[in-house]
């Protein structure tokens, strides 16, 4: 468990907080790349890390992320006009480029003088694999790309939704690095049920002839470079064992489990602010383009991209319909209504309240993960305001790592799991 003091450190992301400044430390995502496609399009409008910012292609292509309220009087620039270079403010009328210099201030008798002093916020910005990203750090500390596997690909071989998770970042984080008891359980609640025949042999044999050979689950933990490398055995008894093994990268992306026909995932849990998130999900194979079948499933709300209220990055089951949970008989399990294994976990995650009280937690040895996740994450923050920057952020071709399922001989270890980078592709 954390102390209120702890909960507070690890949780709070806004600006001047210390976990806010070590996620202002790294490169974030903060629109899809589809959101701003067309130059002189209509700008676009979002909140990262306790903060409303707008975003906006130029005339010239070039892209803008600046804080979203007009330096002249506060009012929010995504009503504003993108026309000829520049982002003009609604109200006033000043007009912005990209690097926040005023171009235009309409009606001002010192204009020119006003010019040279006044500037809107302005982030850093760039474009890569399907995302565009915000640096909202001290331009000297600007930190390198994370090189993931899947933005190195080419775009046909991706695809990317997000959408909005009603709860802290850290609830869908730790959600994310502990999805293997998420995977367990759901094995657990909603396996093959019970048929005629094998109630006839149940009842024949008696229960200890026809119980299933128990299961357990033990995970363990490996520290690297860009995080750490988070392994669960499954042991039923057998010579070898089935492991997941997923990773952690700083300061808030994970790994899902490998999918069917060599599919593999990311998610980045990024803050919105202290209670709410946006979860960016990426499916992706490395050595052929998605089919179309596959690329229908997803679009559809299949695997791990939930399906969404037309038009908005809201989930279809939410709190406000109750997820959508049928209640039929009183010894029915509701949660069985939830057939996706990914959709449950957010369900779990958001039952826990905007932010979760961590100092009445009981936690077991296979929260090792989660524990030793928020004390690097605490620990970076606290080092970062002693003045040392974080090293994963400066070193992006770390992030080059995947999921993975493989099956090692019972008495295997962590260390005999691959951790090393992705080979190049021919």
């Amino acid at each position: 468990m954390l102390t209120p003091e702890e909960n507070k450190l690890v949780t709070e992301i806004g600006p001047d907080t210390p976990m806010g400044d070590l996620f202002r430390r790294f490169w974030v995502p903060v629109f899809h790349a589809r959101e701003l496609v067309d130059p002189d399009g209509a700008p676009a409008r979002t909140r990262l890390l306790g903060e409303h910012i707008v975003g906006f292609r130029d005339t010239s292509g070039r892209l803008g992320i600046l804080e979203a309220a007009c330096p002249h009087r506060g009012v929010d620039l995504s009503y504003g006009v993108n026309e000829e270079n520049g982002l003009r403010c609604g109200r006033c009328g000043w007009k912005f480029d990209v690097e926040g210099n005023i171009l235009d201030m309409p009606y001002e008798p010192d204009a020119e003088s006003l010019m040279k002093t006044i500037k809107a916020v302005t982030y850093g910005v760039q474009e890569w694999g399907g995302l565009i990203w915000a640096y909202m750090g001290p331009k000297e500390e600007s930190p390198e790309r994370p090189e993931f596997e899947w933005g190195q690909l080419p775009e046909d071989h991706r695809y990317i939704s997000k959408f909005v998770q009603e709860c802290n970042y850290l609830q869908g984080l730790e959600g994310g690095i502990d999805s293997s008891r998420i995977s367990f359980l759901y094995d657990m609640l909603f396996g093959d049920p019970p048929t005629v025949e094998t109630t006839a042999d149940h009842l024949v044999q008696g229960i200890e002839g026809t119980r299933k050979k128990e299961k357990s689950q033990s995970v363990s933990i490996k520290t690297t470079d860009y995080g750490l490398m988070v392994a669960a055995s499954i042991d039923e008894g057998q010579e070898t064992n089935d492991w997941q093994v997923n990773q952690w990268m700083m300061p808030f992306y994970t790994t899902p489990k490998p999918e069917g026909d060599g599919l593999l995932g990311c998610l980045a849990w990024v803050p919105v602010d202290d209670k709410n998130t946006m979860v960016y999900v990426i499916t992706y194979h490395p050595n052929r383009p998605m089919t179309e079948e596959e690329l229908e499933t997803r679009k559809a709300g299949g695997g791990n991209h939930p399906e969404l209220n037309e038009g908005t990055y809201k989930r279809k089951r939410n709190k406000e319909n109750g997820y959508m949970i049928e209640r039929k008989t009183s010894g029915a399990n509701p949660l069985a209504t939830i057939s996706n294994e990914f959709e449950l976990a957010l369900v779990l995650e958001e039952s826990m309240g905007a932010i979760v009280d961590r100092t009445k937690e009981q936690l077991d040895p296979n929260d090792i993960a989660i524990m030793e996740t928020r004390r690097i994450l605490m620990k970076s923050a606290i080092d970062l305001r002693e003045g040392t920057e974080p090293a994963a952020a400066h070193n992006g071709a770390a992030y080059n790592v995947r999921a993975s399922s493989p099956v090692l001989k019972r008495d295997a270890s962590i260390d005999q799991v691959e951790d090393k980078p992705i080979p190049e592709r021919e």
